[in-house]
Protein backbone atom coordinates (compact mmCIF):
# COMPACT_ATOMS: atom_id res chain seq x y z
CA UNK A 1 0.00 0.00 0.00
CA UNK A 2 1.71 3.15 -1.11
CA UNK A 3 0.57 6.41 0.39
CA UNK A 4 0.85 9.50 -2.10
CA UNK A 5 0.48 13.12 -1.76
CA UNK A 6 -1.20 15.49 -4.11
CA UNK A 7 -1.90 19.39 -4.91
CA UNK A 8 -4.57 21.48 -3.69
CA UNK A 9 -6.20 25.08 -4.21
CA UNK A 10 -9.02 27.58 -3.37
CA UNK A 11 -10.63 30.62 -4.30
CA UNK A 12 -13.59 32.85 -3.12
CA UNK A 13 -16.70 30.17 -3.91
CA UNK A 14 -14.21 27.32 -5.25
CA UNK A 15 -13.11 25.02 -2.39
CA UNK A 16 -10.17 23.19 -3.58
CA UNK A 17 -9.58 20.41 -0.37
CA UNK A 18 -5.45 19.91 0.77
CA UNK A 19 -4.13 17.16 1.97
CA UNK A 20 -2.39 18.28 4.84
CA UNK A 21 0.69 16.52 4.14
CA UNK A 22 4.04 18.28 3.75
CA UNK A 23 6.05 17.99 0.51
CA UNK A 24 10.06 18.92 1.19
CA UNK A 25 11.32 21.18 -1.61
CA UNK A 26 14.84 20.14 -2.77
CA UNK A 27 17.19 23.29 -4.14
CA UNK A 28 19.72 22.56 -7.22
CA UNK A 29 22.12 25.36 -7.78
CA UNK A 30 22.59 23.56 -10.98
CA UNK A 31 19.29 23.08 -13.40
CA UNK A 32 19.71 19.28 -13.77
CA UNK A 33 19.57 17.95 -17.70
CA UNK A 34 16.31 17.04 -19.50
CA UNK A 35 15.86 13.44 -19.37
CA UNK A 36 15.52 12.33 -23.17
CA UNK A 37 12.64 9.72 -22.36
CA UNK A 38 9.20 10.92 -23.10
CA UNK A 39 8.08 7.80 -20.28
CA UNK A 40 5.60 9.66 -18.29
CA UNK A 41 7.23 9.07 -14.45
CA UNK A 42 4.79 7.68 -11.98
CA UNK A 43 6.80 8.11 -8.65
CA UNK A 44 9.10 10.97 -9.15
CA UNK A 45 11.99 11.53 -6.84
CA UNK A 46 10.62 15.01 -6.68
CA UNK A 47 6.52 15.98 -7.51
CA UNK A 48 5.65 18.36 -10.20
CA UNK A 49 4.49 21.47 -8.16
CA UNK A 50 2.77 25.04 -9.33
CA UNK A 51 5.77 27.46 -9.50
CA UNK A 52 5.76 29.56 -6.38
CA UNK A 53 4.30 26.69 -4.43
CA UNK A 54 0.54 26.71 -2.72
CA UNK A 55 -0.32 30.40 -2.01
CA UNK A 56 0.67 31.40 -5.49
CA UNK A 57 -1.97 28.95 -6.70
CA UNK A 58 -3.98 30.03 -4.09
CA UNK A 59 -4.46 33.39 -5.88
CA UNK A 60 -4.19 32.33 -9.41
CA UNK A 61 -7.41 30.59 -8.84
CA UNK A 62 -8.88 33.59 -6.84
CA UNK A 63 -8.52 35.86 -9.77
CA UNK A 64 -9.40 33.11 -12.70
CA UNK A 65 -12.70 31.48 -11.02
CA UNK A 66 -15.99 32.58 -12.10
CA UNK A 67 -18.72 30.50 -10.91
CA UNK A 68 -20.73 29.54 -13.96
CA UNK A 69 -23.47 31.69 -12.79
CA UNK A 70 -26.51 28.77 -14.36
CA UNK A 71 -24.44 26.74 -12.05
CA UNK A 72 -24.80 28.86 -8.98
CA UNK A 73 -28.79 29.33 -9.52
CA UNK A 74 -29.40 25.85 -9.45
CA UNK A 75 -27.15 25.48 -6.53
CA UNK A 76 -25.40 22.92 -8.59
CA UNK A 77 -22.09 22.43 -6.04
CA UNK A 78 -19.83 19.41 -5.64
CA UNK A 79 -16.07 17.96 -6.27
CA UNK A 80 -14.37 17.41 -9.67
CA UNK A 81 -10.87 16.24 -10.04
CA UNK A 82 -8.55 16.03 -12.52
CA UNK A 83 -5.72 14.35 -13.38
CA UNK A 84 -2.44 15.99 -15.72
CA UNK A 85 0.80 15.59 -17.02
CA UNK A 86 3.01 18.01 -16.25
CA UNK A 87 5.57 18.49 -19.13
CA UNK A 88 9.21 19.05 -18.99
CA UNK A 89 8.92 22.83 -19.70
CA UNK A 90 6.53 23.04 -16.68
CA UNK A 91 3.06 23.20 -19.27
CA UNK A 92 0.15 21.15 -18.27
CA UNK A 93 -1.67 18.15 -20.68
CA UNK A 94 -3.35 15.28 -21.47
CA UNK A 95 -6.10 16.69 -18.52
CA UNK A 96 -8.31 13.70 -17.77
CA UNK A 97 -11.60 13.67 -15.44
CA UNK A 98 -11.56 10.77 -12.79
CA UNK A 99 -14.44 12.33 -10.51
CA UNK A 100 -17.92 14.78 -12.13
CA UNK A 101 -19.85 17.24 -10.81
CA UNK A 102 -21.83 19.56 -12.25
CA UNK A 103 -21.37 19.49 -16.43
CA UNK A 104 -20.59 23.52 -15.72
CA UNK A 105 -18.00 23.15 -13.01
CA UNK A 106 -16.25 20.33 -14.58
CA UNK A 107 -15.99 22.87 -17.43
CA UNK A 108 -15.02 25.66 -15.06
CA UNK A 109 -12.42 23.60 -13.57
CA UNK A 110 -10.67 22.58 -16.80
CA UNK A 111 -10.69 26.32 -18.35
CA UNK A 112 -8.50 27.09 -14.65
CA UNK A 113 -5.94 24.18 -15.27
CA UNK A 114 -5.33 25.34 -18.71
CA UNK A 115 -5.02 28.67 -17.92
CA UNK A 116 -2.30 27.71 -15.38
CA UNK A 117 1.19 29.13 -15.76
CA UNK A 118 3.71 26.46 -15.85
CA UNK A 119 4.44 24.33 -12.82
CA UNK A 120 7.76 23.26 -12.25
CA UNK A 121 8.26 19.73 -13.39
CA UNK A 122 9.11 16.83 -11.74
CA UNK A 123 12.55 15.29 -11.22
CA UNK A 124 13.60 11.80 -11.00
CA UNK A 125 17.65 10.33 -11.08
CA UNK A 126 18.52 13.64 -11.38
CA UNK A 127 17.29 14.58 -14.84
CA UNK A 128 13.39 16.67 -15.38
CA UNK A 129 10.93 14.22 -16.18
CA UNK A 130 7.43 14.23 -17.33
CA UNK A 131 5.12 13.31 -14.40
CA UNK A 132 0.91 13.01 -13.65
CA UNK A 133 -0.32 14.49 -10.79
CA UNK A 134 -4.37 15.73 -9.67
CA UNK A 135 -5.82 18.66 -8.05
CA UNK A 136 -9.30 18.06 -6.67
CA UNK A 137 -11.65 21.06 -6.90
CA UNK A 138 -14.39 21.11 -4.79
CA UNK A 139 -17.61 23.52 -5.75
CA UNK A 140 -19.25 24.97 -2.80
CA UNK A 141 -21.29 27.93 -2.14
CA UNK A 142 -23.09 28.11 1.12
CA UNK A 143 -20.54 27.14 4.19
CA UNK A 144 -23.32 25.18 5.79
CA UNK A 145 -24.36 23.07 2.51
CA UNK A 146 -24.66 19.49 3.65
CA UNK A 147 -22.02 16.95 2.28
CA UNK A 148 -23.48 13.73 0.52
CA UNK A 149 -21.43 10.40 1.74
CA UNK A 150 -21.43 7.58 -0.68
CA UNK A 151 -23.47 4.87 1.07
CA UNK A 152 -21.72 1.56 2.15
CA UNK A 153 -22.88 -1.95 2.46
CA UNK A 154 -20.32 -2.63 5.27
CA UNK A 155 -22.00 -2.11 8.36
CA UNK A 156 -18.08 -2.46 9.84
CA UNK A 157 -17.59 0.78 7.67
CA UNK A 158 -20.72 2.56 8.59
CA UNK A 159 -19.55 2.23 12.25
CA UNK A 160 -15.59 3.48 11.64
CA UNK A 161 -17.04 6.59 9.14
CA UNK A 162 -17.74 8.09 12.63
CA UNK A 163 -20.88 10.19 10.67
CA UNK A 164 -21.47 13.18 12.43
CA UNK A 165 -24.18 15.12 10.78
CA UNK A 166 -24.34 18.20 13.90
CA UNK A 167 -21.14 19.00 12.08
CA UNK A 168 -21.92 19.38 8.96
CA UNK A 169 -25.14 20.88 9.78
CA UNK A 170 -24.47 23.17 12.97
CA UNK A 171 -20.77 24.00 12.00
CA UNK A 172 -18.70 25.83 9.55
CA UNK A 173 -16.07 23.45 7.90
CA UNK A 174 -13.10 24.54 6.19
CA UNK A 175 -11.36 23.57 3.44
CA UNK A 176 -8.28 25.69 3.11
CA UNK A 177 -7.13 27.78 6.76
CA UNK A 178 -3.87 29.67 7.78
CA UNK A 179 -2.45 26.44 9.46
CA UNK A 180 -3.76 22.93 8.13
CA UNK A 181 -4.34 19.97 10.38
CA UNK A 182 -1.60 17.21 10.90
CA UNK A 183 -1.21 14.02 11.88
CA UNK A 184 0.65 14.50 15.26
CA UNK A 185 3.49 12.03 13.98
CA UNK A 186 4.13 13.52 11.32
CA UNK A 187 3.69 12.13 7.21
CA UNK A 188 6.52 9.20 7.80
CA UNK A 189 4.23 8.25 10.48
CA UNK A 190 0.78 8.61 8.87
CA UNK A 191 1.94 6.16 6.24
CA UNK A 192 3.39 3.75 8.16
CA UNK A 193 0.34 3.98 10.53
CA UNK A 194 -1.74 2.98 7.21
CA UNK A 195 0.47 0.25 6.36
CA UNK A 196 0.88 -1.18 9.26
CA UNK A 197 -3.34 -1.52 10.30
CA UNK A 198 -4.14 -2.01 6.70
CA UNK A 199 -5.36 -5.24 5.73
CA UNK A 200 -6.00 -5.95 2.37
CA UNK A 201 -9.37 -7.27 1.07
CA UNK A 202 -9.00 -10.85 0.95
CA UNK A 203 -11.35 -11.24 -2.45
CA UNK A 204 -9.95 -8.42 -3.70
CA UNK A 205 -6.35 -10.01 -3.10
CA UNK A 206 -7.33 -13.23 -4.72
CA UNK A 207 -8.82 -11.43 -7.58
CA UNK A 208 -5.44 -9.16 -7.54
CA UNK A 209 -7.91 -6.24 -7.93
CA UNK A 210 -5.58 -2.46 -7.13
CA UNK A 211 -6.75 1.31 -7.20
CA UNK A 212 -6.69 4.21 -5.53
CA UNK A 213 -9.14 5.05 -2.97
CA UNK A 214 -9.37 8.70 -3.02
CA UNK A 215 -10.96 9.48 0.19
CA UNK A 216 -12.34 12.62 2.82
CA UNK A 217 -12.75 13.26 6.00
CA UNK A 218 -12.96 16.06 9.10
CA UNK A 219 -10.26 16.86 11.43
CA UNK A 220 -12.38 18.73 13.98
CA UNK A 221 -11.33 21.87 16.04
CA UNK A 222 -10.17 18.91 18.97
CA UNK A 223 -8.80 17.19 16.58
CA UNK A 224 -10.98 14.34 16.39
CA UNK A 225 -11.29 12.32 13.36
CA UNK A 226 -15.26 12.60 11.80
CA UNK A 227 -17.49 11.73 9.07
CA UNK A 228 -15.03 9.89 6.78
CA UNK A 229 -16.03 8.92 3.22
CA UNK A 230 -15.08 7.96 0.13
CA UNK A 231 -14.94 10.48 -3.23
CA UNK A 232 -13.90 8.55 -5.55
CA UNK A 233 -13.22 4.49 -5.64
CA UNK A 234 -14.34 1.78 -7.98
CA UNK A 235 -14.16 -1.39 -5.73
CA UNK A 236 -16.50 -1.75 -2.50
CA UNK A 237 -13.88 -3.99 -0.58
CA UNK A 238 -11.01 -1.48 -1.36
CA UNK A 239 -13.54 1.31 -0.20
CA UNK A 240 -14.38 -0.17 3.30
CA UNK A 241 -10.80 -0.85 3.95
CA UNK A 242 -10.04 2.61 3.47
CA UNK A 243 -12.80 3.79 5.56
CA UNK A 244 -11.96 1.25 8.64
CA UNK A 245 -8.17 2.26 8.49
CA UNK A 246 -8.78 6.06 8.76
CA UNK A 247 -11.36 5.54 11.48
CA UNK A 248 -8.53 4.08 13.32
CA UNK A 249 -6.40 7.23 13.37
CA UNK A 250 -5.85 9.14 16.52
CA UNK A 251 -6.81 12.60 17.13
CA UNK A 252 -4.74 15.09 14.41
CA UNK A 253 -3.68 18.30 15.27
CA UNK A 254 -6.32 20.69 14.42
CA UNK A 255 -6.02 23.64 11.52
CA UNK A 256 -6.04 27.00 12.74
CA UNK A 257 -7.48 29.99 11.02
CA UNK A 258 -6.69 33.37 12.30
CA UNK A 259 -5.77 32.45 15.76
CA UNK A 260 -8.89 29.82 15.94
CA UNK A 261 -9.21 26.21 16.00
CA UNK A 262 -11.57 25.37 13.48
CA UNK A 263 -12.87 21.99 11.57
CA UNK A 264 -11.76 20.84 8.10
CA UNK A 265 -12.53 18.83 5.63
CA UNK A 266 -8.93 17.16 4.12
CA UNK A 267 -8.89 14.96 1.18
CA UNK A 268 -6.44 11.49 1.35
CA UNK A 269 -5.87 9.30 -1.38
CA UNK A 270 -4.91 5.67 -0.66
CA UNK A 271 -3.12 3.59 -3.41
CA UNK A 272 -3.72 -0.31 -2.41
CA UNK A 273 -1.45 -2.10 -4.77
CA UNK A 274 -0.06 -5.85 -5.13
CA UNK A 275 3.98 -6.51 -3.89
CA UNK A 276 3.08 -10.67 -3.91
CA UNK A 277 1.22 -13.14 -6.81
CA UNK A 278 -2.72 -12.80 -5.91
CA UNK A 279 -3.20 -15.73 -3.88
CA UNK A 280 -5.35 -18.94 -5.16
CA UNK A 281 -9.47 -18.32 -4.57
CA UNK A 282 -10.66 -21.21 -2.02
CA UNK A 283 -11.90 -24.18 -3.20
CA UNK A 284 -14.01 -26.64 -1.87
CA UNK A 285 -13.63 -30.99 -3.23
CA UNK A 286 -16.32 -33.47 -2.45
Amino acid sequence: MKLRKFHTVIATFLIICFSSLSTIIEVSAQNPPVSQSDRVVENPDIVPMYTGGTPEMHRFISNTLSYPADAAERNAQGLVVYTFVVEKDGTLSNFNIIHRADPLLNEEALRILQNMPPWRPARHNGEIVRSETYVPMYFKLNKNAQYTTRPSSSATARAYAKTDQSILENSEIYTIVDKMPEYEYGEKELANFISYNMRYPKEALQQGIEGRILCSFIVGNDGSISNIEVVSGSNESLNNEAIRVLGLMPKWIPGENNGKKVNVKCLLPIDFTIDEEPIPALTSSY
